[in-house]
């Protein structure tokens, strides 16, 4: 007779396996597909999930002890989480966000925090910049904000998770070394998702030879593990489907693929900063985000803003695109630089509106008929199944 396992007997049973059967039950459900490609990053994630469910250890040189020990030190060369890399659309957000749903989080174990990568960085500048003013107002001798940081951070969570890790700001590049020395040194877990393998992060980036020792770092302090599948689950659904939605059936279309893109992952709200002042994204889901013509392009919002979006977001669902007459001339201009900033970065516009495009500015004269021009064909070129498989 099979004895029913109580909470207590799950909580004092080693942890094995567990996001593989998780994987395993939604493949069985019918929610997933099974995809070999991607057991060596279950099998590395399962490894940090049995290490975190183990009871806390005293002594740091044994072969789990490395995953604990808040505010203490541990050694400098001991591995401290997983780098896992790998092209768009190949599930590392979905085994992220199961990963993190599996992880323990409490006495013995520490707190957890899952956060995009750009969303870290701000609030790591907004922590530095602080910490500065407060140095000034106290009229304290100026010393090195990355310790207390680290240490503070390591405070708040031990199991740091990081989707969509990029660097692309010559600010971040020149800091993260020191601060994720500190941050392991602290005893934090580390596993963050990446398009790209840790030799080309920050590639051809300013002054990027200061960056080299945190590259370095990567390569020793995490296991790195590359998930390559040839299949782009995210490119299936938009080349089996359209990514421009005019007509009666527009909204449910354009909320189908929505769903579909984002089923079974976190959606939460995200904030980008430009220059002091932040903008609110209600709907973002790892690199997809969702947003209204009238929240992007009826607002100051200028070049530099849609950059950063760029910069964010690999995809953007456009939703509520009107058709503009000239009294509108000033959101047709936003429009036209959004439109060429996405194109210039290669990204994927996913676009409900009243009308196709070359009837969403009936105009025939002034600056704006004329590059909307521009607008018209990018827009109709990344539509194409060439711009939407091309290998970014």
């Amino acid at each position: 007779m099979t004895r029913q396992s109580s909470s207590s007997d799950q909580d004092s049973t080693p942890v094995s396996n567990r996001l593989e059967s998780a994987i395993a039950a939604a493949v069985d459900a019918g929610h997933l597909r099974a995809d070999p490609a991607q057991q060596p990053a279950i099998d590395a994630l399962d490894g940090i999930l049995d290490a975190l469910h183990a009871p806390k250890l005293s002594n740091k040189k044994s072969a789990l002890g490395w995953l604990f020990g808040k505010q203490a030190r541990v050694s400098d060369d001991s591995l401290r989480g997983l780098y896992l890399w790998g092209g768009v659309g190949r599930g590392k957000t979905m085994l992220m966000d199961l990963f993190f749903e599996l992880a323990p989080s409490g006495p013995g174990t520490g707190s957890k925090k899952r956060v995009h990568f750009h969303a870290f960085m701000q609030d790591v500048h907004a922590r530095i910049h602080a910490w500065r003013q407060h140095m000034k107002t106290a009229k304290e001798r100026s010393a090195d904000p990355i310790p207390p940081l680290a240490e503070e951070l390591a405070g708040e969570a031990q199991l740091l998770c990081f989707d969509e890790f990029a660097v692309t700001d010559v600010a971040d590049a020149m800091l993260l070394a020191r601060l994720f020395t500190g941050l392991f040194n602290h005893g934090v877990t580390v596993v963050a998702t990446s398009n790209v393998v840790p030799d080309n992060l920050y590639l051809h980036g300013l002054n990027r030879s200061f960056f080299l020792p945190f590259i370095a770092l990567v390569k020793t302090r995490m296991v790195v593990v590359e998930l390559a599948s040839d299949t782009d689950y995210r490119m299936e659904k938009l080349i089996n489907g359209d990514v421009y939605m005019t007509g009666d059936d527009a909204d449910q279309r354009f909320n189908s693929l929505w769903s579909d893109m984002t089923d079974g992952l976190l959606v939460e709200p995200a904030v980008i900063a430009v220059s002091g002042r932040e903008t609110v994204f209600d709907l973002a889901c790892g690199g997809l985000v969702r947003e209204t013509f009238e929240d992007l392009c009826e607002v100051p919002l200028g070049a530099g803003d849609y950059l950063a979006l760029a910069e964010r977001f690999h995809t953007i669902f456009l939703d509520g695109v009107p058709v503009m007459q000239h009294a509108d001339r000033n959101a047709a201009k936003r429009f036209t630089a959004l439109v060429d900033t996405l194109y210039d970065q290669g990204r994927f516009l996913i676009v409900r509106a009243q009308a196709r495009p070359s009837q969403l500015y009936p105009v025939d004269h002034g600056t704006e008929a004329f590059e909307f021009q521009r607008t018209i064909s990018r827009l109709r070129e990344m539509q194409s199944d060439d711009w939407l498989s091309q290998d970014r």
